[in-house]
């Protein structure tokens, strides 16, 4: 009898782990086709900008998704980069990026802007924009500041309007600051609705993707290790390490923000299956 329990509780657990994984299956799928349609929605959105007159378009110049010149994102992003660069403070990138935040959240003038997510996203959209110029230039560098900070303000949106998460995550806007041009392709293929970096990506695309191991005290040159050799914290999957070693001895302070990260996630899936549930109630 009691052999007859254990193997029917090895078969509920089980099968409760095949639920799991097709439940976080169709989450993803969800969430993919959410951020199809978004994108879609972006793509219609500048196609009638353009045709309304409301921006400069020049058939020999594409703004890659850039879908509205307005002068108060020029302005927001002056004062903005003006805070973020000033060599007179000595910060890090987490505390240029806050610094560079407060000072234009502060400004009146800016402010709006923060509390805006349609003027946010065009800021961002600027962001990209600059950015893919800067990649089709051979700029590698100012690409990648452009779309650190784009990556940001994209946190930034989804924790304060959208509440897909609940803070910002440092990690993966640090390794896009260094991000090899294979990264930074990739990562503007995504986002802009051309195919402007078709090419590139082409030119790129077997160069060996790097990523930051997240330990402080790892012994390789700078942090870096190969993308694809790195370990993924399964708990939040918003960190990397190049060993469990690494892993280990990052735990102690990374286990706060681990907690919130991983609240993050569950929260994202539960979303994602509600958003599954109700599109197929639609149908």
């Amino acid at each position: 009898k009691q052999h007859r329990l254990r193997r029917r509780s090895s078969f509920l657990s089980s099968r409760e782990m095949v639920s799991k994984k097709k439940a976080k299956g169709k989450a993803r799928k969800a969430a993919k086709a959410l951020r199809e349609q978004a994108e879609q929605r972006r793509e219609t959105s500048a196609l009638e900008t353009q045709k309304s007159g409301r921006v400069k378009i020049n058939d020999a110049v594409c703004y890659h998704g850039y879908w509205k010149e307005e002068r108060f994102v020029t302005e927001f992003i002056k004062a903005f980069l003006d805070e973020y660069n000033d060599p007179t403070k000595g910060r890090d990138l987490k505390e240029s990026l806050e610094g560079a935040r407060k000072a234009t959240y502060e400004n009146e003038k800016y402010a709006v802007v923060w509390k805006d997510e349609d003027k946010l996203e065009l800021v961002i959209s600027c962001f990209l924009f600059v950015a893919t110029r800067h990649v089709l230039n051979g700029i590698t560098q100012q690409a990648s500041v452009n779309v650190c900070i784009a990556n940001y303000l994209e946190q930034h949106v989804a924790c304060t309007f959208r509440h897909t998460q609940s803070v910002i995550a440092g990690p993966k806007i640090s390794e896009l600051l260094d991000a090899d041009i294979h990264t930074v392709v990739s990562y503007l293929r995504k986002r802009i609705p051309c195919s402007c970096l078709d090419k590139k990506y082409q030119e790129v695309k077997n160069i060996k993707k790097m990523g930051e191991c997240c330990n402080p005290r790892c012994s390789l040159p700078e942090n870096r290790v190969e993308r694809s050799k790195m370990l993924c914290c399964t708990r939040c999957r918003q960190v990397n390490y190049c060993s469990r070693e690494c892993q280990k001895a990052a735990w102690p302070t990374h286990k706060a923000n681990c907690n919130r990260y991983a609240f993050d996630e569950i929260k994202k899936e539960e979303e994602n299956i509600i958003s599954m549930i109700v599109n197929q109630c639609d149908l």
